[in-house]
């Protein structure tokens, strides 16, 4: 405990969150954007393992979050302080599974059930 009762691990959460404070206050820019891509890329992990497990494994598995993942990560592509980083933003939709890649296995998959 330290002077005024509080633990090392709280004072370094605390020590945390004025360095986030401060990094927003100076660059907020930057901080929402990594933000959002932190958001996005969240969506996109869970997009991932919803994809693992109901295409490679073949399980039940909850459904993705269609589109939300890859356009939230998007969004921080397109706030990157970089001026051209808003070129890259169509990457996080090609890599989100409940993006792009789902429509496609869902039309592809559609087909084949039409031909049999």
């Amino acid at each position: 405990m330290g002077e005024n009762g509080l633990s090392r691990r709280h004072w370094l959460q605390l020590l945390g969150f004025i360095a986030w404070l401060a990094m927003f206050v100076l660059r907020p820019q930057l901080v929402f954007s990594l933000t959002l891509l932190l958001i996005g890329g969240a969506f996109i992990a869970y997009n991932a393992v919803i994809f693992w497990r109901t295409v490679v494994r073949k399980e039940e598995a909850s459904s993705v979050a269609p589109i939300f993942g890859g356009v939230i990560a998007a969004g921080g592509v397109i706030l990157l302080p970089p001026e051209a980083s808003w070129q890259w933003a169509w990457l996080p939709l090609l890599l989100d599974w409940g993006g792009l890649p789902m429509f496609l296995y869902g039309g592809w998959q559609a087909l084949r059930r039409r031909r049999r």
